[in-house]
């Protein structure tokens, strides 16, 4: 009740005084406690509009109270361009924890706003609020909203790509994603007919864009000179919950005299990550196009982050405007306690001088992220239980006011390799599996784990990375985030179980494959002889798809005694290996029938799927050891030989440069180890011998039509034959696929599809069709390849046509040949009509479809009716698929017959 009031009141000010006042604003807080926060208010005013000035404003609370608050920067600071920033701060307490929406009014938005309630944006109220959810303070950290270092006032021109980034900062390290929206004109109520700049002249060159990551908003081509107001969101989310949201009202010039003058340019990186203890520094270059004294020169400037950082970024660029190009620098001193899950964003601003002391303006965000180092020299040796771990002591950054809470402990199953990537630190999203967290244990100068839940015969890989968080009242972690992690370690308990080393693919054949196996026993002092006693049989046994583990009976030895165990390794022949994979496992029975077996390794299988003029090789395996490198081979065309041609980390590689129709034939070999010194190192391990050819299977790209319709041509109907003019663009300049061969162009009339015409050359893009007697609906353009498939996508473009259709008002059926029939002047794109002609008593004389009429002056029954004024009704029905189901054209009027005499 209490905000209507306001908001008439409001409306009542201003439109007994005609002031105009609020260009942009939005409000900022900090949690105090767990109920108690301070708001700061930041609003952006006409600096003339002295009558409407606000020494004070009312905050809404959101909880149903409201306070008057002074304003704390004195007259408030005046900014040029007729702006003045004016800063209120107060501090309320809320009667319990929950999410409150903190509002301000002010009654009056400037005039002349182009997209708010035009010409009556003076009478809209401005409104800016921020929904905050207080936390609990004993299980998180108190929140502090975003803060928007960018003033939310900035200058376009007409033609003129535009950008502005708010230069976010958030000091909880909470994520960011922007959002636009409807500027307010009271608590979530938007303001009347608003259009966002985009729909004011709108165009296909008149297009904007936010990127909800970074924050900036482009506006390819302002189309209309005036003021432009642009909301826009920015939450803050915890975990992946939304904590606040704020909303930033801003207002942008666009100005109509320097749409000839081209907008500066910046070269420097996007993103980047460091590891914290490291000198940052980036180079800036910016420059401009122009040339004339105007708008030729350029200041550089930057907002951000790590200029509040302690010690502070460092932005070495000469003041003022300079010719370009210009140089520039950031520099920034990293250390721990800047280390945190989010990226830091600095905006570099460069204007050039084509307003004199300002101009238009191009900003380019830098995303820079600060990772902890990783753990080093972590190393592993195997107990008689448990496997132990130990890495160096001290890290480095286990230091004050570096929120490092202690290490994280990650197991897997066989060794992983791991590029390392300071963007993404963490194993969160590896094959490894967190099995401890928050270690911090010494033992001999050293940080230490042992872990002890283990099984015997699994060989375990191992990596460590520091975990950092801010940390709760009562101790619980917000905000976590990881270092990068450290080297891998590898072991195993004591192996009293054989230990597979190859299943290699000998020979490839349908029914005469073969497939090498190789295993190692276990050491004596390993294998309790007591217990397992003689005499012992070792054994292969495999498993193929469909079947059963099956005992390989020639791969059966007998021995007395377990130190004259010595043949491990086996011939298995007789094989499918051209058509699947074979998995193995080796075993020892003792005399006792207790049986030890080995883990199970699958022999590698390589598979094509042919493609044009290329063949995709993918192969897996699962092996008990890590296969962390693989050699392509290649059976050369004449030599028949094969030969290797590359190596690779992954499972797939794509051979290209092929000819479509000959045969490949390819290998794979695998590089393995299980890290561990007493198993040799590499472990080489074959696949099949798999051959294919190429042929080209996959469709070109589909290019992107345009069609320019008669009404963009302006035809006269009398004399201009119109044409649809069609354009697009040649799909092998911007697309992966490179072999369209040419195009073939559809017309739909009359929802049939006809070939209008088949272009055997891909560089022609345009295509004029006559249209004589026919009037398209849409069109199709589908590109081909050699092989003459056709793309899969295509664009159907729908015309929409400008009928033109107009009717005589005499006409003199005397039989002279000139002027004997009452027809329409000539026309495009009429399908049909309803015409009717009527005497002056209401009788229906004439009808007709036709659009070209041809009524001789005579009834129905074929009498000439009598000279004098008749009445026509014309219905008209417009041709093209755009048009159906628009209402049919209505016309009416009075047609003069006069026949006379014939000469």
């Amino acid at each position: 009740m209490k905000t209507q009031f306001l908001l008439l009141l409001g409306l009542l000010i201003a439109n007994s005084s005609l002031a105009t006042h609020n260009r942009a604003g939005e409000i900022q807080y900090v949690q105090l406690s767990d109920v108690r926060i301070r708001a700061t208010v930041i609003t952006y005013t006409k600096a003339s509009s002295v009558s409407a000035d606000r020494d004070s404003l009312l905050i809404d609370w959101g909880d149903g109270s409201f306070s008057s608050v002074l304003r704390t920067n004195g007259d408030g600071e005046l900014l040029g361009n007729n702006t003045k920033r004016n800063i209120y701060i107060a501090e309320h307490t809320y009667p319990g924890r929950g999410t409150y929406t903190i509002g301000v009014m002010d009654p009056n938005r400037v005039e002349n706003i182009l997209n708010i309630d035009p010409p009556n944006s003076v009478n809209i109220p401005f409104f800016i609020q921020t929904t905050a959810t207080l936390l609990n303070m004993q299980f998180q950290a108190p929140n502090r909203s975003v803060r928007l270092l960018q003033a939310p006032i900035d200058f376009a021109c007409v033609g003129v790509p535009f950008q502005h980034n708010p230069a976010a900062y958030d000091e909880d390290g909470d994520s960011l994603a922007f959002e636009l929206t409807v500027p307010l004109m009271d608590k979530s109520s938007y303001v009347p007919n608003y259009s966002f700049p985009n729909q004011v002249s709108p165009g296909p060159e008149n297009v904007i864009s936010l990127d909800r990551t970074k924050g900036t908003f482009r506006w390819n081509s302002p189309q209309k000179a005036g003021e432009y107001n642009l909301a826009f969101i920015v939450h803050e989310y915890r975990k992946g919950v939304k904590v606040a949201s704020t909303i930033r009202d801003m207002q942008i010039f666009v100005r109509q005299d320097c749409g000839n003058n081209q907008p500066p340019s910046i070269i420097a990186i996007d993103d980047t990550c460091i590891i914290a203890g490291t000198v940052l520094v980036l180079p800036i270059e910016a420059y401009d196009p122009d040339t004339s004294a105007l708008g030729s020169k350029v200041l550089l400037t930057a907002s951000g982050a790590p200029f509040f950082s302690t010690p502070p970024m460092i932005f070495d660029a000469p003041s003022g405007f300079r010719a370009g190009p210009v140089r520039a620098s950031l520099r920034w001193e990293t250390h721990c306690g800047m280390v945190r899950k989010e990226f830091y964003t600095v905006v570099i601003k460069v204007t050039d001088n084509l307003l004199d002391s300002t101009g238009v303006s191009v900003l380019h965000a830098i995303r820079i992220k600060v990772v902890a180092p990783a753990p080093e020299q972590l190393q592993s040796s195997a107990l008689p239980e448990a496997i132990h771990l130990t890495w160096d002591y001290p890290y480095p950054c286990d230091v004050p006011n570096a929120h490092f809470r202690g290490f994280s402990i990650w197991r897997k199953e066989g060794s992983l390799s791991l590029l390392p990537d300071t963007c993404l630190p963490g194993l969160e999203r590896s094959a490894y599996q967190r099995i401890a967290y928050l270690v911090n244990d010494l033992q001999a100068g050293s940080y230490f784990y042992d872990d002890s839940v283990l099984d015997e015969g699994k060989f375990y890989c191992y990596r460590v990375q520091a975990e950092f968080a801010d940390i709760s009242s009562a101790g619980f972690l917000i905000n976590v985030t990881g270092s990068l992690p450290s080297n891998e370690t590898c072991n195993s308990l004591p192996i009293g179980i054989p230990v597979l080393l190859n299943a290699d693919v000998v020979s490839t054949d349908s029914l005469k494959g073969s497939v090498f196996i190789r295993w190692t026993k276990p050491l004596v002092q390993f294998y309790d002889t007591a217990a397992h006693r003689p005499p012992y049989e070792t054994r292969i046994h495999y498993l193929e798809p469909g079947s059963n583990w099956q005992i390989i009976t020639e791969s059966i030895r007998t021995y007395s005694d377990y130190g004259d165990i010595a043949d491990t390794s086996f011939l298995h022949i007789n094989l499918q290996t051209s058509i699947q994979a074979y998995v193995y496992t080796a075993s020892i029975l003792s005399g006792n029938q207790v049986e030890k077996h080995s883990d199970t390794a699958e022999s590698l299988f390589l598979k094509m799927a042919p493609d044009d003029r290329r063949i995709v090789l993918r192969w897996n395996a699962l092996t008990p050891w890590n296969n962390y490198q693989y050699a392509i081979f290649l059976k050369h065309p004449r030599t028949q030989t094969f030969d290797s041609i590359a190596l690779v980390s992954g499972n797939s590689y794509t051979l290209t440069g092929l000819e479509n129709g000959e045969e490949y034939c390819a290998y794979v070999l695998a590089f393995g180890d299980y890290g561990i010194d007493r198993f040799p190192s590499p472990l080489l391990n074959r696949s099949n011998v798999a051959c294919s050819t190429p042929s080209d299977l996959t469709p070109p790209c589909c290019p992107k039509l345009e069609v320019e319709d008669p009404c963009m041509q302006k035809p006269d109907p009398g004399s201009d034959v119109p044409e649809n003019v069609l354009r697009w663009n040649n799909p092998n300049l911007n697309c992966e696929e490179t072999d369209a061969a040419g195009y073939r162009l559809y017309a739909y009339i009359h929802g049939e599809r006809q070939l209008v015409a088949d272009i055997g050359d891909p560089s022609i893009t345009r295509y004029d069709h006559r249209l004589d007697d026919i009037t398209p609906d849409c069109y199709e353009l589908r590109s081909y390849d050699s092989s003459l498939n056709e793309c899969a996508n295509p664009d159907t473009v729908c015309v929409e046509y400008c009928p033109i259709y107009k009717l005589p008002n005499t006409f003199t059926p005397n039989g002279d040949g000139t002027n004997d029939r009452f027809k329409s002047y000539p026309y495009l794109f009429i399908e049909r009509v309803d015409f009717k002609i009527f005497n002056r008593w209401g009788n229906l004389l004439f009808k007709t479809q036709d659009p070209d009429i041809l009524w001789e002056g005579k009834t129905s029954g074929g009498e000439n009716v009598p000279d004098g004024t008749y009445y026509y009704t014309c219905r008209i029905y417009y041709a093209g698929i755009a048009n159906t189901g628009r209402f049919p054209s209505e016309l009416t009027g009075f047609i003069e017959l006069r026949r006379g005499s014939s000469k």
